[in-house]
């Protein structure tokens, strides 16, 4: 009953290493955040999650399964699994939505393929969830095509569809980035809202550490394609365990920029820890750090902060 990651190992296909091995589990009601800059690696990861891999990319090591069911390459049950029990909701509304299907049609598309569920029965069930979520039910509304929704209604829309099968795990890649604070602030209380009540297990991906403190658990940290951190949410936050993080929580305060230079792309980035270079408190042993195997929620220790 879990998302298992283990030693998952993504590279270019001329062997650039794109994400160093992880590891970690998503069970049913866990609350999970990752963390890191643009270009760390979280959006490639989510794709490996559900074996969508971008062309140019391949995994090198390491496994994904999902209740079972290997997710990183065919399986007669892998096609069950997504959309029906572990769900998404991608980063973009207007890239993830059809522009040429209306509401109605979206909402109804994974009943019908998982549930087997006709149109007007998937509306009929999914109205408490469209109240709850603060979309209208008439006829109106759920005959609109996406671009003419608002953006809030839209990420609830999304929301709504990844939702539509009750799904037991969900992953959420940046699904505030493009909402105003106020709308955001909204969609965050909803979603927990929900999660309390189906014991639902999230992944919540972003950018943004006030948005991951406020509904996560438990935090991981991602630089340059590797874990650089995790633990517990106020943990990490309060007392973190690497200078990356130090800088990130730094940014958000607005005290610093969250590091100087730019992050390095994936065929120059150093040996040892990939923040060298750019950390304030690099040490020669810096150089001899490795990717993190193992439990990633027992914490690390950077020899930089002893």
């Amino acid at each position: 009953m879990s998302l298992l990651v283990e030693g998952l190992d993504l590279e270019r296909n001329d062997g650039t290493t794109l994400l160093a091995p992880m590891d970690f589990v998503l069970r049913p009601g866990d609350r999970l955040g990752l963390a890191g800059e643009s270009g760390s690696g979280k959006s490639l990861l989510v794709q490996a999650l559900f074996g969508v891999l971008p062309p140019g990319v391949r995994q090198a090591g390491g496994s994904v399964r999902a209740f079972g069911v290997p997710m990183d390459r065919p399986h007669p049950e892998r096609d069950r699994i997504r959309g029906r029990r572990l769900a998404w909701v991608p980063q973009d509304p207007l890239q993830a939505l059809n522009p040429f299907l209306r509401v109605r049609d979206h909402l109804a598309l994974l009943p019908g393929v998982h549930l087997g569920e006709s149109r007007a029965h998937a509306l009929t069930r999914l109205g408490p969830l469209l109240e709850r979520l603060r979309l209208p039910r008439d006829r109106d509304f759920l005959r609109r095509h996406p671009h003419e929704l608002s953006g809030g209604q839209r990420q609830r829309l999304l929301l709504a569809v990844a939702l539509s099968c009750d799904p037991e795990l969900l992953i959420l890649d940046e699904p505030t980035t493009a909402l105003d604070p106020t709308v955001q602030a909204e969609f965050l209380s909803l979603v927990l809202e929900l999660q309390a009540e189906r014991a639902l297990g999230f992944l919540w991906i972003s950018h943004d550490l006030g948005v991951v403190a406020s509904v996560t658990e438990r935090l991981m940290i991602l630089y340059g394609g590797q874990l650089l951190e995790a633990g517990p949410t106020g943990s990490v936050l309060q007392k973190p365990r690497h200078p990356y993080t130090r800088r990130l929580l730094s940014a958000a305060r607005r005290e610093a920029a969250a590091e100087s230079g730019h992050l390095p792309a994936p065929g120059d980035r150093p040996e040892g820890c990939p923040f060298r270079g750019r950390c304030p408190e690099e040490r020669p042993s810096c150089a001899r750090w490795g990717p993190w195997k193992g439990e990633p929620m027992d914490g690390l220790r950077c020899e930089a902060l002893d």
